[in-house]
């Protein structure tokens, strides 16, 4: 290797990639709306034209069904705790 007049080394010339990221510009960028007539100003995202479909009931219950379940469960599992403290508690007042 040899040196330059700054005393700094030669080096190969260094390979970058191609830059994969596109950058927009601030009119690029979709803008929130304002909607006055609601009360208290908040930002609201304009709908895009082009979206996804509304999904059907069975990806719904599919998505929302076992914490509906779940949930249920634990309902009725502290309702018998319930019951069966109430009633032990009960037999022992009523003696």
């Amino acid at each position: 290797m040899t040196r330059d007049a700054n005393g700094q080394d030669d080096h190969r010339p260094v390979y970058l990639p191609e830059n994969r990221h596109h950058w927009v510009t601030n009119d690029d960028v979709k803008k929130p709306v304002v909607d006055v007539l609601r009360g208290p100003i908040r930002a609201r995202m304009r709908r895009d034209k082009n979206a996804k479909p509304v999904i059907s009931p069975d990806e719904w219950m599919g998505a929302h069904l076992p914490g509906i379940g779940a949930t249920a469960i634990v309902a009725i599992v502290i309702l018998c705790v319930g019951i069966v403290i109430y009633s032990d508690l009960a037999a022992v007042f009523l003696k």
